[in-house]
């Protein structure tokens, strides 16, 4: 099972913890039955009311011990996969932090949250049945043995009933599984449909015919979806069905069928029919662990695939040994550096390049052109997120390869412009308050938030202002290069007017290298170059004479 070698993951002890508990749970269990049907044959035999102490002493301490070997079995199994799911959880985070960017991109993000949240909840939710599912296969083992000391005919008809019946049930569980994988499909088409009206909410309303198409459709899906969890739920119980039957089948074959080939079994039925209704609670309690490990098991093998696909997502530089650059650098250089991004068959993909550019330090590069122009892909080529099929990519003649990529990317402070605000400042524990709060005030936001710690205290805000944020914490980080991408297009035009004059100067007074995408042509002055991007290509367009500005900064 997929679960246990998540747990065997953790080294062999915890294993060796569980089989222990389960048997001494087992072991217990069976002795009690034991000592209970051995009590009943002495009173019928000998007609006595008196106890015998000695006997009810060794029952209670029997039940005392199957207590708490089942109570530590349960807590301590729990400990042991929650330390292995942290483990496989850690371990996914950081193969994903250091995936190649374009082959996330194709991986998608669908796969890594299901892993990494809901599959690891299924798995902690539901790791003790995987305990109490070995106490119970060990209770019966235990019993059956003990059945077979009663009447070896009465065992030889039960293990034959129970091997028929476990082979049948799990059958008929494979068949679940199967109606359970369609209804989990046509729930995927369901959340789709949900999804596609909240995040089409506008388009939806403004379009009737569109509308009552989506509705109709989602209707549709939802009925086929029903219809799935009928059948799941049909083969559930038809499952469980079988094996209540079965079970009953046992009782019938010792009380109807053993008499008649064993003259001596009437002696033994009582106990062996006992040792059988004992045995049912372990007998539905595997029964209803199976089927909820069914859950937990798929849960741990998709957490084990994708922990192996993350393996194959990493790039060359999550393992090549680091290597240093000087922050205080004076020339980039991009020497014929081309990209193309994977088409189907018979389709002519996209791509970039030659690119040949010296970036100097403390230059102000603004990247224009349409969109689809190929602007993005150029950012990422420069900041290294991409890697090039041809060319190289030097700082003062230091070629950034493998080794030297953390370095190079560690120049960099970027606002993408699909970047991310995250929860808190990762990178900077204690970033300086007064020159925080004075980037606030510059940035117009601190009426609206405040960096509280390392924290924004709001995040629920327009576009613009979660831009004015996040360059905030950009020039926190106090990188040489600045990289940022359509950062003024969710601005108003009094801010935007503030960014290129006045912010985008003082910024590079203070030595910062600016390389900005920008479709704002009233503000190309503020450049030192203008580097356009058509088609894939880049060639540089002549700068026009800067407009007077003035404006005071932090």
């Amino acid at each position: 099972m997929n679960v246990v070698l998540l747990l065997a993951r953790l080294g062999p002890m915890p294993l060796r913890r569980l089989v222990f508990g389960a048997a001494v749970s087992a072991l217990s269990s069976a002795v009690v039955l034991a000592i209970v049907n051995r009590a009943a044959q002495k009173i019928a035999e000998t007609k006595s009311d008196v106890v015998d102490l000695w006997m009810a002493a060794l029952f209670v301490v029997c039940v005392l011990l199957y207590t708490a070997s089942e109570s530590w079995m349960v807590a301590r199994m729990g400990a042991d996969i929650e330390e292995a799911i942290d483990g496989v959880r850690v371990r996914l985070l950081d193969r994903l932090r250091r995936a190649d960017l374009w082959k996330l991109e194709r991986f998608g993000e669908t796969p890594l949250f299901d892993s990494i949240t809901q599959s690891c909840q299924i798995v902690s939710m539901n790791s003790q049945f995987l305990a109490l599912s070995l106490r119970s296969a060990l209770l019966i083992v235990a019993v059956l043995v003990y059945i077979a000391a009663l009447s070896p005919l009465a065992f030889l008809l039960i293990a034959a009933l129970m091997a028929v019946g476990a082979v049948s049930y799990l059958r008929l569980g494979e068949a679940l599984n199967e109606r359970q994988e369609i209804q989990n499909r046509h729930e995927a088409g369901l959340f789709e449909s949900v999804s596609d009206l909240f995040d089409g909410f506008k388009e939806q309303r403004l379009n009737s015919a569109r509308s009552a198409d989506l509705n109709a459709t989602f209707a549709g899906v939802s009925a086929t979806t029903t219809a799935a969890r009928n059948e799941v739920h049909l083969h559930g119980w038809q499952q469980f069905v079988f094996g209540e039957t079965a079970f009953n089948m046992m009782l019938g074959v010792i009380v109807f069928v053993v008499p008649n080939y064993s003259s001596t079994f009437g002696q033994e039925v009582v106990k062996v029919t006992a040792a059988i209704l004992f045995m049912a609670s372990a007998v539905f309690g595997l029964m209803q662990s199976m089927a909820v490990m069914a859950a937990a098991d798929s849960a741990a093998r998709r957490m084990i695939e994708l922990e192996g696909q993350l393996n194959e997502l990493a790039e060359p530089a999550a393992t090549a040994p680091p290597l240093p650059l000087p922050e205080d650098f004076h020339v980039i250089r991009l020497e014929g550096i081309e990209y193309a991004f994977p088409a189907p068959a018979g389709e002519q993909s996209f791509a970039v390049g030659p690119f040949d550019l010296t970036i100097r330090r403390g230059e102000t590069l603004f990247i224009t052109g349409g969109n689809g122009s190929g602007k993005s892909t150029f950012i990422k080529l420069l900041t290294g997120l991409y890697h090039p099929l041809r060319g190289r990519l030097t700082v003062d003649g230091l070629e950034i390869g493998p080794g030297r990529q953390n370095a190079y990317r560690g120049l960099m402070a970027t606002v993408f412009a699909d970047f991310h605000l995250f929860a808190r400042l990762y990178g900077m524990d204690h970033p300086d308050r007064a020159e925080a709060d004075a980037l606030m005030r510059w940035m117009e936001m601190e009426r609206v938030t405040s960096v509280d710690g390392d924290r924004f205290g709001r995040r629920d805000l327009s576009a613009g202002q979660r831009k004015r944020l996040g360059l905030v914490a950009a020039i926190l980080e106090k990188k040489p290069i600045l990289i940022l991408d359509e950062w003024a297009a969710d601005q108003d035009p009094h801010f935007r007017q503030k960014f290129y004059r006045e912010i985008v100067p003082e910024l590079k007074r203070r030595g910062l290298t600016i390389i900005a995408v920008t479709h704002d042509d009233h503000y190309f002055d503020v450049a030192d170059r203008r580097l356009h991007m058509e088609e894939g290509r880049l060639s540089e367009i002549a700068v026009p004479r800067p407009s007077a500005g003035e404006g005071g900064a932090p």
